[in-house]
C-alpha cells in the first residue's frame, strides 16, 4: 500500500470500531507525522528505525512526557497491526513505564492572571468552558448548539474520550459569555458548532492549543501548563469545594475511579484538620 492508502485505511478501520471524535482527529493528524517523518512508504520503514523514532526524536529531541511518547507508539501499533496486518515486535518497541507524577494545578491568583490576559473574546470564553466545565479540547470543538442546557444548566457532552456521552455543568458565568460571544461574533451559519473559525469553518484543536500557548507565555506561566491543565484545575477545585469523588468521576467523564483519585493528591482537602499528635497532645 502507499502512504495515502495506509492513511484512507486507517481512518476506515477507526470508523468501523467507532473511535470517538477527538481519538480519530488525534490518531489522523499524529498517523500523518509519522508517516511524514520517514519520507518513505511506511510499510519499508524498519523496527529500528521506530525505535529511533520513538527514543531519539520523540524522547531525547522533543523530550515529550511518557505519556505522549506511549500515545505515539499505540498509533504506530494499530496503524501496522490493524491497518497493514503486519506483526511487530513489541519486545523492541515497549511500552514507557510510566512515572507517578502528581497533576499541575494553576492557584486562584494564575488562573485569575491567565485569563486576564487573554483579549480576544472567544478564545476567553472556550478557556472559561474548559476550567468551569472540565471540558477536553476535543470536546469543546464538538460543542453543538443543542449541547447547552441553560434551564438546567448543565452541558451534554458527546463523543468525549472512549467515545462516552456525559452531562457536566455549566456555569452561569459561562452561558453568560456565551449569549454574549453568540450576539457579537457568531455569524448565521449552516454549521451547528459553537465556535467557528474566521473563515466560518469549526475549530480546530491546533487553533486552540495555539492560541493557549500564546496567552500562557503573555501571562508568564511554565510551559508545562497547557490546555488540560485547566481540567486538571476543575477537578481539583470541585474536590477542595466539597465534591465526593463520584461525583467529579462523573462530571469529569472517568471510567475507573482511580483515575478521579490522583485529583486528591494535588487537592488542599487538609485546610481545617488537626494533626492527631496535636489533638493527643491537648488530651494531656
Amino acid at each position: 500500500m502507499t502512504n495515502e492508502q495506509v492513511l484512507e485505511k486507517m481512518s476506515k478501520d477507526m470508523q468501523m470500531r467507532n473511535f470517538s471524535h477527538y481519538t480519530y482527529y488525534s490518531y489522523m493528524h499524529k498517523g500523518k507525522e509519522i508517516i511524514e517523518y520517514f519520507n518513505k512508504p511506511i510499510e519499508e520503514v524498519t523496527t529500528e528505525e521506530l525505535r529511533n523514532f520513538l527514543f531519539e526524536h520523540l524522547i531525547n529531541k522533543r523530550k515529550l512526557s511518557d505519556r505522549s511518547v506511549n500515545y505515539y507508539n499505540s498509533i504506530i501499533r494499530f496503524m501496522y497491526e490493524v491497518t497493514m496486518n503486519k506483526l511487530i515486535n513489541k519486545k523492541q518497541l515497549p511500552m514507557r513505564k510510566k512515572k507517578k507524577t502528581v497533576y499541575k494545578v494553576l492557584t486562584k491568583e494564575e488562573l485569575s492572571t491567565f485569563f486576564n490576559c487573554v483579549d480576544d473574546y472567544k478564545f476567553k470564553t472556550i478557556f472559561m468552558i474548559a476550567y468551569g466545565s472540565g471540558l477536553r479540547i476535543g470536546e469543546i470543538v464538538n460543542l453543538h448548539i443543542s449541547d447547552i442546557d441553560s434551564k438546567k444548566m448543565r452541558i451534554f457532552v458527546r463523543e468525549g474520550k472512549g467515545n462516552k456521552e456525559r452531562y457536566t455543568m455549566l456555569s452561569k458565568t459561562s452561558l453568560e459569555m456565551l449569549r454574549t460571544y453568540w450576539k457579537k461574533y457568531r455569524k448565521p451559519v449552516k454549521s451547528d458548532k459553537i465556535f467557528l473559525t474566521e473563515l466560518d469553518e469549526p475549530m480546530t484543536v491546533g487553533v486552540i492549543r495555539e492560541n493557549f500557548r500564546k496567552y500562557r507565555r503573555k501571562a508568564g506561566l511554565n510551559e508545562k501548563v497547557t490546555m488540560h491543565t485547566l481540567r486538571h484545575c476543575y477537578a481539583t477545585n470541585l474536590i477542595e469545594n466539597g465534591a465526593t469523588l463520584i461525583q467529579v468521576k462523573e462530571l469529569m467523564g472517568h471510567s475507573n475511579i482511580r483515575s478521579t483519585m490522583e485529583y486528591v493528591h494535588v487537592a488542599n482537602i487538609d485546610i481545617g484538620l488537626e494533626s492527631p499528635l496535636d489533638i493527643l497532645m491537648k488530651g494531656e
